[in-house]
């Protein structure tokens, strides 16, 4: 799978962008969900802040890149569903379009991708982030 990524990193496309439907062997991914969770077990869920904090914690996920021999810089994410969260406010598509212009932005979920639109759970679902305007590649 890494030798299907290296070809479209290849075409030098604006951004990196990579869902995937299995964790590409090699490649160390982040579980955001349990990573936000251990971020923000001590914080009240209820303020108005929490949203800001969920912000910089996803920030700093996106800022630990890691390096393949073959693919170069990169950050892979598992377990993302909590980003879709209607609290947390992420603007989804402006947080991928950033992280994926400097380095290539793997997510792993079983999501559907269909007319520019990833859809978290199923087609026609309110939880999506709209792709129109980026490019990417999906790997099954």
């Amino acid at each position: 799978m890494k030798a299907i990524i290296a070809d479209y990193l290849a075409q030098a496309t604006r951004n990196r962008l990579v869902f995937c439907h299995e964790q590409i062997e090699g490649l160390t991914f982040v579980n955001v969900g349990k990573a936000l969770a251990e971020s923000l077990v001590k914080q009240d869920l209820r303020s108005p802040m929490i949203a800001y904090m969920a912000e910089e914690v996803l920030d700093e996920i996106l800022s630990s890149t890691k390096v393949d021999d073959e693919i170069g810089s990169y950050v892979a994410l598992d377990n993302i569903g909590v980003l879709f969260e209607p609290d947390l406010a992420f603007n989804l598509k402006s947080v991928i379009d950033s992280a994926s212009t400097n380095k290539v932005v793997i997510i792993h979920s079983d999501g559907i991708i269909k007319s520019d639109r990833y859809y978290f759970l199923q087609e026609g679902d309110a939880s999506f982030i709209d792709l129109h305007g980026l490019s990417y590649i999906e790997i099954y």
